[in-house]
């Protein structure tokens, strides 16, 4: 039994733009610490490294809180009795509109991708959903909001240590490594009335996967019903290497990983789309010591469709800087059905997607 990807779906037309400037850099794309947030209206004063970008922002973060408590309908004179959905929604919107402005480009999945992955999450019901890279909420409140009435139920984080059983817990885990990102997002889930469902961890990804068991008391062998990764794209494949150390994704799991085409990730690709013969293969090889070149981005719907099957590419086995020295094997056995989920950018109408992959058993 091996990967298989499906047809990419794609809306029909692009968002109208609303910034010219684009995530840019060299081959790949792939290595997001060469990256500037760059190109075409951004004056130089307002370019940052992605690494700085990463940890701190450059203001618009802090400003954007600041700006949904301002607003009537969002705080505590909205009204109280209005549904979760309407709520949520005017959240997501006033975040959208907000990232329209001058300097004020938000990262985030988006509506089309956005609305994609719901589709999804309803069908499957997952429980216990983790996301990697918080940002300012957006995603955070757009998966987790169907939740409470997926699993009416169940527990929630602040109360897990009061549930019965593991099998009662449910509730959406969100890593953040910037304390400027992860109170934004705290303050937007509030305001959307989800924060009881959400509980944050704050750290570096890689590290903090490998203590979350003990972070979170969650015991062998529950695992995420979903894993949603939005960080700094290397990272991507090691960090997925370690959630399947860990046990903490498996049989029945379902990947959702942002910005495989904008900016690109082919590491990850060639990772969840190789069969575990390929896998195990790969792993046979010394473990680069430096960085392998990039392997250029395909420029086609059809081309990406029809690459990284040959295997896991060499930049799997190169353990990027911001891992901070961990490396991880992952498990080769566990076996993944793939399918690219088109979309655009919100704000630049260029294409993107998210590669959604089910992890549908494990060889034996």
């Amino acid at each position: 039994m091996s990967s298989t990807t499906t047809q990419t779906k794609l809306d029909n037309a692009p968002p109208p733009k609303y910034h010219g400037y684009r995530l840019s850099c060299k081959l790949s794309l792939s290595h997001l610490d060469s990256i500037l947030i760059d190109v075409l209206l951004i004056p130089s004063s307002f370019r940052f490294s992605a690494t700085f970008f990463a940890l701190q922002g450059d203001g618009r973060e802090e400003a954007l809180l600041k700006h949904l408590r301002s607003l009537p309908s969002l705080t505590t004179h909205a009204d109280p009795s209005l549904p979760l959905f309407e709520r949520s929604n005017r959240v997501l919107t006033a975040i959208h509109e907000f990232g329209k402005g001058e300097n004020r480009y938000l990262m985030n999945v988006g509506e089309t991708k956005g609305r994609e992955v719901e589709e999804l999450l309803r069908k499957r019901k997952p429980k216990l959903i983790l996301e990697i890279g918080a940002y300012v909420g957006y995603s955070g409140i757009t998966f987790s909001r169907h939740l409470l009435d997926l699993h009416p139920t169940c527990v929630f984080p602040p109360d897990w240590s009061s549930a019965s059983s593991t099998s009662d817990r449910a509730g959406y885990i969100s890593l953040e490594k910037s304390d400027v990102y992860a109170t934004t997002a705290k303050g937007a889930l509030q305001l959307a009335g989800l924060g009881k469902v959400v509980q944050f961890v704050i750290g570096s990804s890689t590290s903090s996967l490998k203590s979350l068991r003990e972070t979170l008391d969650m015991p062998r062998p529950l695992m995420f019903d979903m894993v949603f990764l939005d960080h700094l794209k290397p990272l991507y494949t090691i960090d997925l290497k370690v959630l399947e150390e860990e046990g903490l994704v498996g049989p029945g799991t379902m990947l959702v990983a942002d910005n495989v085409v904008k900016p690109g990730n082919p590491a990850y690709l060639s990772w969840v789309r190789a069969t575990p013969a390929q896998k195990r293969h790969s792993l046979q090889t010394k473990r680069s010591s430096s960085r392998p070149e990039p392997v250029t981005n395909p420029t086609t719907d059809e081309e990406w469709q029809k690459s990284f099957f040959d295997g896991p590419i060499e930049e799997t086995r190169w353990p990027p800087e911001e891992a901070e020295g961990m490396t991880a094997e992952g498990d080769p056995s566990l076996i993944y059905t793939s399918q690219m989920v088109g979309g655009w950018d919100p704000y630049t109408g260029e294409r993107d997607a998210c590669e959604v992959s089910i992890c549908v058993g494990r060889e034996k």
